[in-house]
């Protein structure tokens, strides 16, 4: 029985005995002072107290002190309210409640980022079962939510990567610009967002584009991403994501694909000049 409540059950039985506070102070040889101080629920009384009142009282105490559920549930809520009453103990209450609220926050920015599939998309490369992908719900850079990809294990020698594929049927003989938005977090090697064409002839890669040369790495705000390749005739599949090399994580958002235009020898081919040229880097 809490304190309050043993209070209430102290005065509700001398209140039926009849009795007066002066009265059971007298006859239990407790002050009057401490009877006051109980059942204003002020002070906690020691057990030879308690057993001389409820003695007084006829109340067998100790085999009468097994809560029922109702008695549980009237706890439980007292001490919800009394919690968040800081007019006792202020400090102390403010403390366990900042606490509790950093411990609630903490949850729910961890579950914000939950490992599990994602419709339309997969998890590939070299050390896959060292990441995990999944969405998140309260990084997105403009929707709901946006996809990630984060590191799993202390010590990682390759890539993860998520990824999907679409049919190049619709992409054919043109030259493609795939645009991403990527965001880092603690990427120690470094992240970028890929872009390859597969060919129909045995599965050869036509073009490819993984952005090492203008790589990603550490934290980051979100940053825009562009890839422009040619996609020939004889591609069968457009393949694409992002991916995390070593440890980190990487969030992934707003892809989409944009047709600038019939396939131009300047991005398939590189030409080689005919002759030296800004040899005296004046040009």
């Amino acid at each position: 029985m809490n304190q309050p409540e043993l209070g209430k059950k102290i005065l509700e039985l001398r209140l039926a005995k009849g009795l007066t506070q002066s009265e059971l102070a007298e006859k239990s040889n407790v002050s009057l002072k401490t009877i006051q101080r109980i059942e204003l629920a002020k002070v906690i009384p020691r057990s030879y107290s308690i057993k001389s009142i409820f003695s007084v009282l006829e109340y067998d105490f100790y085999n009468s002190n097994v809560p029922n559920e109702n008695e549980k549930t009237s706890s439980f809520k007292f001490w919800i309210i009394n919690l968040f009453n800081l007019k006792n103990n202020t400090m102390k209450k403010l403390s366990f409640l900042t606490i509790v609220f950093i411990a609630i926050f903490l949850f729910m920015t961890k579950n914000e980022s939950q490992a599990q599939n994602i419709n339309g998309w997969f998890k590939t490369g070299s050390k896959a079962k060292s990441y995990e992908i999944g969405l998140n719900s309260s990084e997105s850079k403009t929707g709901k939510k946006c996809a990630f990809i984060r590191s799993i294990e202390n010590e990682i020698n390759g890539f993860g990567a998520l990824m999907q594929k679409c049919d190049a049927k619709i992409y054919l003989g043109k030259r493609v610009k795939m645009t991403g938005y990527l965001k880092a977090e603690n990427v120690e090697n470094w992240s970028g967002m890929w872009l390859r064409v597969d060919s129909k002839y045995g599965g050869k890669s036509l073009s490819f584009d993984n952005m090492k040369d203008r790589a990603i790495k550490g934290t980051t705000e979100w940053i825009k991403c562009e890839i422009i390749l040619n996609v020939p005739n004889e591609s069968s599949t457009l393949n694409y994501g992002v991916l995390l090399n070593g440890k980190g994580m990487v969030y992934f958002d707003r892809v989409s694909f944009e047709i600038l235009g019939n396939i131009t020898d300047e991005v398939t081919v590189k030409k080689i000049p005919e002759k030296p040229s800004n040899i005296d880097f004046e040009d």
